[in-house]
């Protein structure tokens, strides 16, 4: 599970973080405040293009995904079954795994590494209370639950420090677009649970193609978002260059 949610950390976070941190370094250098407020924006509004739909996905598809990647020799139906359960927690927490990852390259680009050094062990620290205060009365869930909430925590930490420090502007235009976000990963929900239902039995631990049905259910309804993101004009590459 840890490695399956990661996939999504990786294109949504780091991936968004690596490519914004030199030039959002550069900005800083040469004071450009119109630049670095742009930069930060449109560097969270891609993180959520990916990481919403990403969420959802995890949530609602967790035993199929789950069943078609291990479900098979000595991987059994109840394995897939508790793995799923654990997927599904890691979920929740997409978002937050990846604004974390886009947050802290705001201060990074300014030199200051000690502010995301204590938001990250602060993470981990309520990651480890959590956990080890939990454990006996709810199981190996805890593990994914507790992560997702402490890096939820962790977000807080930062959006408030960013604020208080006149670090991070929110434009008008940041809001609107997350919320069209919100809206096609929805309207992908629906379509996702309906495949889902449909194809149930292609879909069965036991079934032998399974892999092909929910990799051609994933494309399907990546397709359905990426053409609502499109209409709603925020699928756009111009929007995402920084000249």
């Amino acid at each position: 599970a840890d490695r399956v949610y990661q996939i999504n950390l990786a294109i949504a976070g780091i991936a968004v973080g690596t490519v914004s941190l030199p030039i959002l370094s550069k900005a800083f250098k040469n004071n450009n405040f119109l630049k670095i407020t742009k930069i930060q924006n449109k560097s969270l509004e891609l993180s959520f293009l990916l990481s919403i739909p990403a969420s959802f996905g995890l949530i609602l598809a967790s035993d199929e995904i789950v069943s078609a990647l291990f479900g098979y020799g000595s991987f059994t139906a109840e394995d897939v079954n508790t793995t799923a359960k654990a997927l599904k927690y890691f979920g929740y927490g997409i978002p937050a795994f990846a604004l974390v990852k886009v947050f802290s390259n705001f201060f990074f680009a300014r030199g200051n590494t000690k502010t995301p050094f204590y938001i990250s062990s602060t993470i981990v620290g309520l990651n480890l209370i959590l956990s080890l205060s939990f454990f006996k009365s709810v199981g190996f869930l805890i593990i994914p639950i507790s992560t997702s909430i402490s890096t939820w925590f962790g977000v807080v930490l930062y959006y408030v420090l960013l604020k208080k420090n006149g670090i991070l502007t929110i434009d008008k235009q940041l809001v609107k677009n997350i919320t069209k976000i919100v809206l096609s990963s929805i309207l992908m929900t629906f379509f996702l649970i309906f495949s889902i239902d449909y194809f149930a039995e292609n879909l069965d631990f036991n079934y032998k193609f399974k892999s092909i049905y929910l990799l051609s259910i994933v494309s399907f309804v990546t397709i359905v978002y990426l053409i609502s993101c499109k209409l709603l004009k925020i699928l756009d590459i111009k929007n995402y260059k920084i000249k």
